[in-house]
C-alpha cells in the first residue's frame, strides 16, 4: 500500500526541504566539477548495480527480458549461434541486436544475470562523461556541466530502464551521448562509429540514428545531416523487410501497434501522412500528456527551449507516442531509451539559452526546479532500498539453493520469475510451455490454482505429482521444496 512503501516518507521529506528551500533559500557549499562527475559516476553504478542484483536475488526479475538475454549471451559464448527457447527461435528473428556480441567475453568469465545487470548500470553510468562534455563545450563553465551530469544519473527515466532487467536497447543511450560529444568535439569518425554501434542495439535503434541525422543536418552540417538519416532509413527498411524476416521466416511482428494506420511499415508511415490529424488527435490523449510532462521535468522544461535538440528525439517519440501499447509511452521503460539522450542535450541547449539572456536566477532556479522533479518521479527507486527488499531471508536463500540443484544441462519448464536464474542452457521455457519436453518443472504452489493459466492443474504428492496441461498429463517426482517453491523431476 502506498502509505506504508519507502517512497512516501521520502516525497514527505523532499517536500518539506523543498519548502524550506523557497521560505529561507541556503547557498549550496561548493564542489570540484570534475569531482562532483567522477563520485556521481561511481555511486551511480555501485548503487544500481546493488540494486538489480537485490532485485534478481530476490526473484523479482523476468523471463523477459533478463532471461531471454542470459540464455542468448550464454549460447553466443558457447558457439551455439543466436539462439533462444523463450520462445524457440533465432533471436534476430525478434529484435536484431548484434551489440550482445560484446558480453560473449565475460560470459567466458562470469556466465549469468549479474554480469549483464552490473555492465548495463555501469555502463548508463558512463553516460555521464557525454554529458559533462557536451554540456562543457556548449557552457564554457564545468560547474553548469556537472550539475548537468548529476541531473542525467538522477533522471527517472534512466533510473526506470536501468531497473527494468537488462535490455539492449538501452545501450543506445550512452552511445547517442557519446554520438552528440563526439560532434561537438568534430571528432567526426569517433562518431561515426558510436552511431554504428546503436544502430547494432535495436532495428528500431535506427529512429534514434535518424533523429541524430536530422539534429545534424540543423547544426550546419546538412549533407552529413542528410547521409546519416539517409543510412538510418536504409538499416530500419533492411532490417524490417528482409534481415529480421528471414531469420523468422516470418514477417516483422512489432507493427500491431500502430495497426490502425497499416500493417507494413511502409503503410503505417503512409497511413500517418495520409490522415495527420487522425494521428495528432491520438496524441491529445491525458497518459501521453503526462508522459510529455514526465519527459520535460526532469530538466527543469529546459528542453522546451532548444527545439533545435529536441527535435532529435521526435523519430523516436512518435514511434512511442502513436503506438496503442502504453508501456512505450511510460516515462520508466526502455522505450525511452532512444529519447532520453536528446531531451538531455535540449536541456543543456535551452540552459544555453537562458544564459545568453543573461538571466542568472532563471537557469538556477530551472536546475533546481530539474532536481526536485528528478527525486519525486524517481521516488519508487528508493523502495528497492528498503531493507525487505534485499535482505537474503531464510525462504530465499532455500528457494536460490532449490535452483542451483537444476542440472546444467537439463530442460526446464519454469513460471517466469526463475527462469532468469535457469538461463543458462540449451532449454529453457516459460510454463506450462516446454513440459512435455522438459526434465524439470519449477514452481510455486503458493499462487495455485494459477488464475493466468485456467487449463494447467496439479494433483498428488512428493513420489507422483501430476500436472494436466489442457488434458495432457506429466508426471513427476518432488526433488526439493523451499516454501512455496518446488523442485519437479519427471517420472
Amino acid at each position: 500500500m502506498w502509505w506504508v512503501s519507502a517512497e512516501t516518507p521520502f516525497l514527505v521529506l523532499l517536500a518539506a526541504i523543498s519548502l524550506r528551500l523557497v521560505v529561507a533559500p541556503v547557498a549550496l557549499p561548493a564542489f570540484r566539477p570534475r569531482r562532483v562527475l567522477g563520485v556521481g559516476i561511481a555511486l551511480y553504478a555501485a548503487l544500481f548495480s546493488f540494486i538489480t542484483m537485490a532485485r534478481h536475488a530476490g526473484l523479482r526479475t523476468h523471463a523477459l527480458d533478463l532471461g531471454y538475454y542470459v540464455q542468448l549471451v550464454w549460447n553466443l559464448s558457447r558457439g551455439h549461434g543466436p539462439r533462444v527457447s523463450l520462445p524457440a527461435m533465432h533471436a534476430w528473428g525478434d529484435h536484431l541486436s548484434p551489440i550482445v556480441y560484446l558480453f560473449v567475453p565475460l560470459f567466458w568469465l562470469a556466465p549469468g544475470a549479474p554480469i549483464l545487470l552490473i555492465a548495463q548500470s555501469v555502463a548508463l553510468a558512463l553516460g555521464a562523461l557525454a554529458v559533462f562534455g557536451v554540456a562543457r563545450v556548449r557552457l564554457g563553465d564545468e560547474r553548469p556541466a556537472a550539475a548537468f551530469a548529476a541531473l542525467y544519473l538522477m533522471n527517472p527515466s534512466l533510473q526506470g530502464i536501468n531497473v527494468r532487467d537488462f535490455h539492449a536497447a538501452a545501450l543506445a543511450i550512452p552511445l547517442l551521448l557519446a554520438a552528440v560529444y563526439l560532434t561537438e568535439a568534430d571528432h567526426h569518425w569517433l562518431c561515426g562509429a558510436a552511431l554504428l554501434a546503436t544502430l547494432a542495439c535495436r532495428e528500431d535503434a535506427a529512429l534514434a540514428v535518424l533523429g541524430f541525422g536530422v539534429w545534424l543536418a540543423l547544426r550546419r552540417r546538412a549533407v552529413a545531416g542528410f547521409l546519416v538519416g539517409l543510412a538510418a532509413i536504409a538499416v530500419l527498411a533492411a532490417d524490417v523487410y528482409w534481415v529480421i524476416p528471414h531469420f523468422r521466416d516470418g514477417p516483422y511482428p512489432h507493427l500491431a501497434r500502430y495497426g490502425r494506420f497499416g500493417t507494413s511499415l511502409g503503410g503505417i508511415v503512409g497511413g500517418i501522412a495520409m490522415r495527420p490529424l487522425d494521428a495528432l488527435g491520438g496524441l491529445l490523449t491525458p497518459r501521453r500528456l503526462i508522459y510529455a510532462l514526465a519527459m520535460l521535468a526532469p530538466l527543469g522544461f529546459l528542453p522546451a527551449l532548444s527545439a533545435s535538440d529536441l527535435i532529435g528525439a521526435v523519430p523516436a517519440l512518435g514511434q512511442n507516442l502513436l503506438s496503442s501499447d502504453p508501456i512505450l509511452y511510460n516515462y520508466r521503460t526502455q522505450y525511452q531509451a532512444f529519447v532520453l539522450p536528446f531531451v538531455v542535450v535540449a536541456g543543456i541547449g535551452g540552459y544555453q539559452k537562458l544564459v545568453a539572456r543573461r538571466s542568472v536566477s532563471v537557469p538556477r532556479a530551472a536546475l533546481a526546479v530539474a532536481a526536485v522533479a528528478s527525486l519525486a518521479l524517481g521516488s519508487s527507486t528508493v523502495n528497492d532500498l528498503a531493507a525487505v527488499r534485499w535482505w537474503p531471508t531464510a525462504e530465499r536463500r532455500e528457494a536460490l539453493r532449490l535452483l542451483a540443484r537444476v542440472p546444467p544441462g537439463a530442460r526446464v519448464s519454469a513460471q517466469e520469475r526463475y527462469v532468469p536464474h535457469l538461463g543458462l542452457r540449451e532449454s529453457i521455457f516459460v510454463f506450462p510451455v516446454g513440459i512435455e519436453r522438459s526434465d524439470y518443472v519449477v514452481l510455486n504452489r503458493a499462487g495455485y490454482p494459477w488464475r493466468d493459466l485456467p487449463g494447467v492443474t496439479m494433483e498428488g504428492g512428493d513420489a507422483d505429482t501430476t500436472i494436466a496441461v489442457d488434458g495432457e498429463r506429466y508426471h513427476f517426482t518432488v526433488v526439493a521444496e523451499a516454501g512455496p517453491h518446488v523442485l519437479l523431476r519427471r517420472r
